[in-house]
């Protein structure tokens, strides 16, 4: 059982996904990456040539040989193969993930796969969920800086309580100061850094940061 401390992890889901060229700019980036996959996501790595450090599977899809690792899932089980393999990462010495494939397909494991962000930061981590039009990062409250990068042109908060208090931005198209943030009539959405790096403040609560690009 290997353990990859201090690297990065790239985090394959098993939603639909065919535009891999996202995925290629993460690996420039990151060419050291930890490849880990759940289950499905087996073949998202495949096709871009990647053979898994490891993965987490409740099946008999694939075979053994396709992964360094492979860590057997009972099928009747309370948590999804996406965060059993972010939990697996983390164990293991990973403190960076970033996931991919996990935002096409069904709704509720694209929502399952966003509420990774909050688990991360539980568990002492970090995740990105990125896919080919959008990344996506979690505000824990506080105070937090954000640098424009990827040629995104948007960014919008979203909350994740049904209250944000105390909300600021600065260096924005739209700046705040000291307000509050529902998620019933957000006025968030959207938004335009003004330079490459501008912040966010939230007093009470947490929310997702959305770049996206059109």
């Amino acid at each position: 059982m290997g353990t990859f401390q201090g690297r990065h992890a790239l985090i394959f889901a098993a939603a639909p996904e065919t535009e891999y060229g996202y995925i290629r700019s993460f690996l420039a980036e990151y060419p050291d990456a930890v490849i880990a996959c759940a289950d499905g996501g087996l073949r998202h790595a495949r096709a871009l040539g990647l053979r898994a450090d490891f993965m987490v599977s409740d099946c008999d899809s694939f075979s053994e040989t396709e992964a360094s690792e492979v860590l057997r899932l009972k099928p009747e089980k309370d948590d999804t193969d996406t965060q059993s393999c972010l939990r697996e990462v983390f164990r293991r010495g990973c403190r960076e993930a970033t996931l991919v494939c996990a935002t096409g397909g069904r709704i509720d494991h694209m929502l399952a796969n966003l509420s990774l962000l909050e688990e991360a930061y539980a568990l002492g981590g970090q995740l990105t969920v990125l896919d080919r039009q959008n990344k996506v990062v979690l505000h824990q409250g506080g105070h937090q800086k954000f640098k424009m990068t990827g040629n995104y042109s948007y960014f919008s908060i979203v909350p994740l309580d049904s209250v944000l208090t105390g909300v600021s931005i600065e260096n924005a198209k739209y700046p705040l100061d000291h307000v509050t943030v529902t998620r019933s009539g957000m006025i968030t959405i959207s938004n335009e850094a003004l330079g490459s790096v501008f912040s966010i403040d939230i007093a009470e609560g947490r929310a997702l940061v959305v770049f996206s690009r059109d």
